[in-house]
């Protein structure tokens, strides 16, 4: 009792040093005395704003986030510290979580000087988001089990109703069989956002992505994507509307080329929840394959919760139904009906790390008989994956992640699994 006794005599002595030191301006000081405890002391809301306040005032602002994190785990009503993490997040160049956590406060009864603060907070910020680019650049490795998404058979029989061949059992050639591979991956990209005043502004994104494999080089893969559109949004609404164009090539070949267009319609029921409807169409096209020519047309809702407690999970979900529809005349098995479904869930950890997890599951239905198999193709396939992240330092985030795929197909030669895990390095500006 009296060794409890004495630990909490020097807390208070700790907590009461390091507030009399940031009263007189000295958050240096105050930041030195206060992180060789954090380890032991973390979790205690006192300690960790206190923390919070000195890391920002002395310009170590992940620090802050994390410890600032931690107050509103256990207290999220703690108002002070969410103007605090908003300061953090505007130093980090965050400005959307700074902007959700200066509203919240806002909307509180609070001192009219400090709302007259948040306001200046909130001016600044709206005048930097009237045109604002991000972007991004990751570099990674690593294993693909099946890098052409091919069966694991090495050999299929023919059903006995084909006219001709029925009951034949033929040998696949290694190519369409499945290979596995060690890769590396390149990709980045940039967001554009162009205010023209409150209700209006233009979007435009651009990205590229490129694996490398190391044996299996002809399974190099080369992505290119743009969009352009307009973006409407009033009170919790928003819409937008924009085209969209893709390049994929396999083996320094074009293989698909990509138009389109997007719509969404997005409603924020309150800083934590929300909703929205989107409809997508794409027009597909295969140079060196035009009987593989389609227009895909895609509907579906989505929605998303933060909740305020521990670790500030976020869970997600869509549900989408469409058709990919043949260009060709008599090849009615190549086009097909679909419709899935996706959860996901996110987690902040603090201390930097977070964890991302989702599951989806899609049925296709495919319009014609498989001139090989006597039957109409039916395949189901389920992905599950999961990573975690941890912030090295401001925007630099190390990634590692882990995705299944399941494609069951009553097509032996479509049926596959699929492992892939990564580990990567973000920069984001």
């Amino acid at each position: 009792m009296l060794a409890a006794g004495s630990g909490t005599a020097l807390g208070d002595a700790l907590t009461d040093q390091a507030k009399g030191l940031l009263e007189q301006g000295r958050a240096k000081e105050a930041y030195q005395l206060l992180l060789p405890r954090e380890s032991e002391r973390a979790g205690e809301v006192e300690f960790d704003y206190l923390l919070g306040i000195a890391a920002n005032d002395t310009g170590e602002h992940e620090r802050a986030v994390f410890a600032l994190e931690r107050v509103l785990a256990l207290q999220p009503r703690h108002h002070l510290a969410r103007a605090e993490i908003a300061r953090a997040y505007l130093a980090l160049g965050e400005r959307e979580g700074a902007r959700r956590e200066l509203e919240t406060v806002r909307s509180q009864s609070i001192p009219d000087e400090a709302k007259a603060s948040i306001e200046r907070l909130l001016a600044a910020i709206r005048a930097a988001d009237t045109t604002r680019i991000e972007g991004f650049v990751e570099l990674g490795f690593g294993y693909d089990s099946n890098v052409n998404s091919a069966t694991a058979a090495s050999q299929i029989t023919i059903p006995a109703a084909v006219p001709g061949i029925g009951g034949a059992t033929f040998v696949l050639a290694p190519g369409s069989r499945e290979r596995h591979d060690a890769f590396a991956a390149l990709s980045g990209g940039l967001n554009l956002t162009h205010k023209l005043n409150e209700n209006w502004a233009l979007v435009g994104a651009a990205a590229g992505s490129a694996r490398l494999h190391r044996d299996e080089d002809r399974f190099d893969q080369l992505t290119l994507d743009g969009s352009a559109g307009a973006r409407w949004s009033r009170e919790r609404d928003a819409v937008t509307v924009g085209a969209q164009i893709q390049s994929f090539e396999l083996d320094d070949a074009r293989l698909r080329e990509t138009k389109g267009l997007v719509a969404q319609w997005q409603h924020s029921y309150d800083e934590r929840r929300q909703a929205s409807v989107f409809g997508q169409y794409s027009a597909l096209r295969y140079p060196a394959q035009s009987i593989r020519d389609a227009d895909r047309s895609v509907l579906g809702v989505a929605y998303g919760r933060a909740f305020a407690v521990r670790y500030a999970p976020v869970l997600f979900g869509s549900a989408y139904t469409g058709t990919e529809r043949e260009r060709a005349s008599g090849v009615p098995h190549l086009g097909h009906e679909l419709r899935g479904v996706r959860l996901g869930a996110e987690l902040r950890l603090g201390q930097g790390w977070g964890v991302l997890a989702s599951a989806s599951h899609e049925e296709r239905r495919y319009g014609g008989t498989e001139p090989l198999f006597a039957e109409a193709r039916k395949d189901r396939q389920s992905d599950l994956s999961a990573g975690i992240s941890y912030l090295l330092r401001a925007r630099t985030t190390l990634l590692a992640q882990l995705a299944y795929t399941d494609n069951r197909s009553n097509i032996p030669i479509h049926a596959f699994d699929r492992t892939v895990g990564t580990l990567s390095v973000r920069f984001a500006f």
